[in-house]
């Protein structure tokens, strides 16, 4: 379970920009032993979260 929340915290930082040198080399390290996967589909997950999101507050913006 705290690698999922080392994922999510990887990508949410990634999504937004800002993250430490440190940080990206441990994820790279994490990724050559367990793959891109997680990653991948951490990201498609956020990723579309996000745009429910925008839509979500569009629809709610706009009568």
């Amino acid at each position: 379970m705290k690698g999922l929340g080392q994922v999510f915290k990887a990508v949410t930082s990634a999504m937004i920009g800002v993250g430490k040198k440190e940080n990206l080399i441990k994820d790279f390290e994490r990724t050559e032993k367990s793959g891109p996967w997680p990653y991948i589909i951490v990201g498609f997950i956020m990723t579309i979260g996000f745009i429910m999101t925008v839509i979500a507050v569009v629809k709610l913006v706009l009568p």
